[in-house]
């Protein structure tokens, strides 16, 4: 679990550093980035997430003892951050198109979400993600658990070093 915790720790910490954003990008992104919902999306993956642990999926893996009760305070703990951090995590969407696209690619996406080809991609862009989340998971969730399984004894080897 410790070993889990600190690759997904690198993991998460391994970005990339950008340069600040055009004024005029961040408010054309803060508008496409409230078009495009991104706080209910966050929000609604967070929940699915919360779910899980809070009806045990989460934990029963790891645990055979009370599964149930952990993943509730699993879930408890979770929503705590969520609640709190989806603001700023919405101002990282909005820092990310500002720094990756001009004010005026903003607003041509912007005008895209609008038309009906963009609202339908909107509507049918949960769905088509959820089915490569789950080809994601099926193709490559077991063989990076086993992979990570195996890089075990190295880990703990190096664990060991920091006592």
């Amino acid at each position: 679990m410790i070993r889990n915790l600190i690759i997904i720790g690198l993991l998460a910490t391994a970005t990339p550093v950008l340069a600040a954003a055009d004024p005029a990008a961040v408010t054309a992104a803060t508008a496409l980035v409230q078009q495009l919902d991104v706080k209910g999306q966050i929000t609604a993956s967070a929940n699915q997430s919360i779910a899980g642990m809070r009806s045990g999926a989460a934990i029963t893996q790891m645990l055979s003892q009370q599964p149930g009760r952990v993943g509730v305070m699993q879930a408890n703990a979770a929503q705590k951050v969520v609640t709190a951090q989806t603001p700023a995590v919405v101002n990282a969407a909005i820092q990310a198109y500002a720094k990756n696209f001009t004010a005026a690619e903003l607003k041509a996406l912007s005008e895209f979400y609008r038309s009906p080809l963009g609202i339908a991609m909107q509507t049918k862009q949960p769905r088509v993600m959820a089915e490569i989340n789950q080809a994601t998971n099926q193709l490559m969730g077991a063989k990076i658990g086993a992979a990570m399984q195996a890089l075990g004894p190295q880990i703990d080897a190096e664990l060991k070093k920091l006592q």
